[in-house]
């Protein structure tokens, strides 16, 4: 299972993510985006949909609580490979798309100034 979070920053500490499921426990590994401070993903074992979790964030280097709540997992988005296309084409300002072309500026009149 895949979470993604948001930050405060990019010098929030790192974490790792405990999701707690009746008596059980699962740690999911939270790696920082390169690109964008805030943003943090978490992975670890897929859980069944339709069930309350509770969520803890745990600092790696000294084990502290830094945020929880507890949140229903409702749905899924899965990728299906192989339906993804390229995208079409569209025409340009002069009505015409050539691939490889260089686009064209439309002319404009010119008014006396």
């Amino acid at each position: 299972m895949l979470v993604n979070l948001l930050t405060s920053g990019a010098f929030y500490p790192d974490f790792y993510l405990k999701i707690k499921a009746g008596d059980s426990e699962h740690i999911y590994i939270c790696e920082k985006v390169n690109t964008f401070a805030t943003s943090v993903y978490c992975t670890g074992r897929a859980l069944p949909v339709g069930e309350v979790y509770q969520f803890l964030l745990v600092s790696l280097n000294e084990e502290i609580l830094l945020a929880q709540g507890n949140f229903p997992i409702i749905g899924m988005a899965l990728a299906a490979p192989g339906i993804f296309s390229p995208p079409t084409p569209t025409p340009g300002p002069t009505g015409v798309f050539t691939p490889g072309s260089t686009p064209t500026r439309p002319s404009y009149p010119s008014y006396p100034g």
